[in-house]
């Protein structure tokens, strides 16, 4: 899958996923023969597999955050000559995608994410997601960094 394709497709995914339209979320997952989707809380050591179990978890997710894509990471598929100078793709960068985000809580907490997704025949294959609530930085290292921008508290 060329990165635009990609991109467009995971564009897709967050405005549906804001939208709380389970239906085009359901429609984004893939699944291959008997390997169902999975979806990783790292943080919490939670894996959840297959398409009923993510929707279900989304569907019934108590305030369902708001999310907005800031940063998002990923490149065409690569391509070798081998010696005998047959062509050979590299697998595993077209694919691959890394979303950088901030999530809004009905509570109006703002919270920073990052989504690794894994994307098969078009679709959402795999996602392993991070989740990190802002802190203030710290006043000791201050004469060696510069400000960024940073959610509100």
């Amino acid at each position: 899958m060329d990165s635009q394709t990609a991109r467009a497709k995971l564009d897709q995914w967050y405005k549906a996923l804001n939208a709380r339209d389970f239906k085009e979320l359901a429609a984004l997952i893939t699944e291959i023969g008997d390997v169902e989707i999975e979806v990783e809380y790292p943080q919490s050591g939670e894996r959840i597999k297959g398409r009923e179990n993510n929707l279900a978890i989304l569907e019934n997710y108590p305030g369902l955050p708001d999310a907005t894509i800031k940063k998002m990471h990923g490149t065409e598929d690569k391509w070798v000559l081998t010696p005998s100078w047959t062509p050979l793709r590299i697998t595993g960068t077209g694919d691959n995608f890394v979303v950088e985000g901030r999530l809004v809580y009905p509570n109006g907490e703002v919270w920073n994410y990052v989504d690794l997704f894994e994307l098969r025949n078009d679709k959402v294959f795999r996602i392993k997601e991070y989740f990190a609530a802002p802190f203030p930085a710290a006043e000791w290292r201050a004469k060696w960094v510069e400000k960024i921008e940073s959610p509100s508290r």
